[in-house]
């Protein structure tokens, strides 16, 4: 019986990612590979980094190593229905903040995607292969939670949906963040979890689907703080103090932070909500440009050839935002 009803959720949640339940469209009519609008509540000018033509010596050299995309079969029957559709779909290539950053940077070898079994929930980057991972049963306990805040809060039915869909780009992209860092030999000061959340959050900010307004990003923003708070216990004992991740509670206030940094006078309910304190909204505005300039400066000296970076266009940026 619960066999049957698993397998029937992960059914549904197939057709979820390849954005086929819950949503009025066919795979065919989903943007095709690269059309992703850059969009930033405070944006980077368009004119800073653009596309160039190549000079021969670059041309010579071929490009870029890019990304890479594949779906390995699972071992459990359970899994399979899932593993083919999220496949035949080319989930990967629907996520829109990939696709914008696919052969944006000089990196020294191929990064490649992946999803798996893993046997239980779970995402990561693996250095030796330069391979970021998404298991399989991560789809599963992301939509079950997704249920559970719909039930809580009498929320439309495409909610569960919804949710899915930002927890799987935020956790993507906060592994991207792991992959980058290594690849790029990055230097990440502090606790590198952190920084990948902040990444993680920039990029989501920064690179939308063209149908997604920026109402539609908080939101998405909004669904993985939610999920960082729901695999917080509440109870803590010294393994849990000394981890590499921050606390649950930690990382949704940081992440809440983050969004209300980007429009204190948009976001200054969620003081009186209870998702920020105060004391900690007002450093928020400072908190967000200094993570977002940092980002910038690091990132910028590895643009693959075929973007030209315009420096006093881009310290005028940088200067703008100390």
């Amino acid at each position: 019986m619960f066999r049957g009803c698993r397998i029937a959720l992960l059914l549904v949640l197939a057709a979820v990612i390849v954005g086929c339940a819950g949503v009025p469209r066919g795979v065919e009519q989903l943007p095709p590979r690269g059309t992703v609008h850059q969009r930033m509540l405070h944006p980077l000018p368009r004119t800073v980094v653009r596309a160039r033509e190549l000079t021969r010596a670059e041309a010579a050299r071929g490009p870029v190593p890019a990304f890479e995309y594949a779906y390995m079969p699972p071992r459990s029957p359970a899994l399979q229905a899932l593993h083919e559709r999220v496949r035949d779909a080319g989930m990967w290539h629907r996520l829109p903040e990939l696709q914008a950053m696919d052969g944006m940077f000089a990196l020294p070898r191929r990064l490649r995607y992946v999803t798996a079994e893993c046997g239980e929930f779970g995402a990561f980057y693996l250095p030796a292969e330069a391979e970021v991972v998404l298991c399989y049963e991560t789809l599963g306990t992301l939509y079950e939670r997704g249920q559970e805040r719909q039930h809580d809060l009498g929320l439309d039915a495409g909610y569960p949906q919804r949710y899915v869909l930002a927890n799987v780009r935020f956790i993507v992209l906060h592994e991207t963040g792991h992959a980058l860092a290594h690849l790029l030999d990055l230097p990440v000061t502090g606790r590198q979890e952190d920084a990948m959340d902040q990444l993680a959050a920039i990029l989501m900010l920064r690179f939308a689907g063209l149908d997604e307004t920026p109402g539609q990003v908080i939101d998405n923003l909004q669904m993985a703080a939610d999920w960082l708070l729901s695999r917080s216990t509440g109870a803590y004992n010294l393994f849990a103090y000394a981890a590499e991740h921050a606390l649950g509670e930690q990382r949704y206030f940081n992440l809440q932070c983050l969004i209300y940094g980007t429009d204190p006078e948009e976001f200054a309910g969620m003081v009186d909500a209870g998702d920020l304190t105060a004391a900690r909204a007002a450093s928020c505005p400072r908190e967000t440009r200094l993570a977002s300039r940092a980002w910038v400066r690091l990132l910028l000296p590895h643009l693959a050839p075929g973007y030209e970076v315009y420096g006093e266009e881009a310290a005028r940026w940088l200067q703008e935002r100390r």
